[in-house]
């Protein structure tokens, strides 16, 4: 019966709560979304949203830096579970009746205290932040080599694999002593350790902005003020990057040229080498 009871089939277990009747009451979580209760923040009143005259949603409070009230699609909605009881399973009984719904409840989607796994399954803002932010400084680090890497070698960024598989590696036309395989598992225990230790911090402002000699070697986030106004240039940059270089992707697909190229290729003729005339909408 316990077995059965804490099953993760059947939902997520929490405390199970005894009472008189011999029946076993546990709480499992499933389905709807709604906004959690929240204390103690403030939310910002008369600040920018990502449209004129748009509506903020409840959690989107203003209190995270770059926070323009964006979620078309309620992905950062907190997640509110069912909790319901269970019968107790006792082959004695002669029936076991089925449970009732209890309650609800919200999962946390704080970071936990549990080193090298500190989320849940479930997403919350907190989660969703440190991926925008770690994907965003990837991208910027990308979109910076895709243009940097084209404008000194030629080779665009779709094709620099081609190139290193076929001439070998190298680093800004200069000759790596190490093969091609070395590099990838130099890159694969390099990325592991920081990895490895990035998931072993259990602060969450640690988690997005460690600091320190490696990471603000020249102490710029020391002033708060100024701490604030580098993270939002910070966010906003790493936005643009996402979407600049997703913006790389769909030309390479549609062109087969780099960014550079297709830049000079628009500025030649501004009127006809557009989007619309490479997907063909006026054609």
């Amino acid at each position: 019966a316990t077995a059965a009871a804490a099953s993760s089939f059947l939902g997520t277990r929490l405390p199970e709560v005894h009472s008189g009747s011999g029946r076993i009451h546990a709480r499992f979580g499933f389905g709807t979304k709604k906004a959690p209760k929240k204390a103690a923040k403030k939310s910002i009143p008369d600040r920018p949203l990502w449209y004129p005259g748009a509506k903020a949603p409840e959690y989107l409070d203003g209190t995270l830096v770059g926070d323009y009230g964006f979620d078309p699609f309620g992905l950062g909605k907190p997640a509110e579970y069912l909790q319901y009881e269970i019968d107790s399973l006792d082959q004695n009984l002669a029936k076991n009746l089925a449970g009732d719904v209890i309650g609800t409840r919200t999962e946390s989607a704080a970071v936990k205290s549990t080193p090298f796994q500190p989320y849940s399954e479930v997403f919350g803002l907190q989660r969703f932040r440190e991926c925008e932010l770690i994907h965003g400084r990837w991208a910027m680090l990308a979109t910076l080599g895709a243009l940097t890497v084209e404008w000194l070698t030629g080779v665009t960024w779709q094709d620099a694999g081609k190139v290193e598989l076929v001439d070998g590696a190298s680093y800004l036309g200069q000759p790596l002593p190490f093969s091609i395989s070395t590099l990838v598992w130099i890159e694969v225990v390099i990325i592991g350790y920081i990895e490895f230790q990035r998931n072993a911090e259990l602060d969450p402002e640690k988690r997005l902005y460690p600091g320190g000699s490696f990471f603000d070697p020249l102490g710029l986030a020391a002033d708060p003020e100024k701490k604030e106004t580098l993270q939002l240039a910070e966010i906003k940059h790493a936005r643009l990057a996402m979407v600049a270089f997703l913006g790389f992707a769909v030309q390479a697909a549609a062109t087969g040229k780099g960014p550079l190229n297709n830049w000079a290729t628009h500025l030649s003729d501004p009127l006809h080498t557009t989007i619309f005339d490479t997907f063909g909408f006026f054609s």
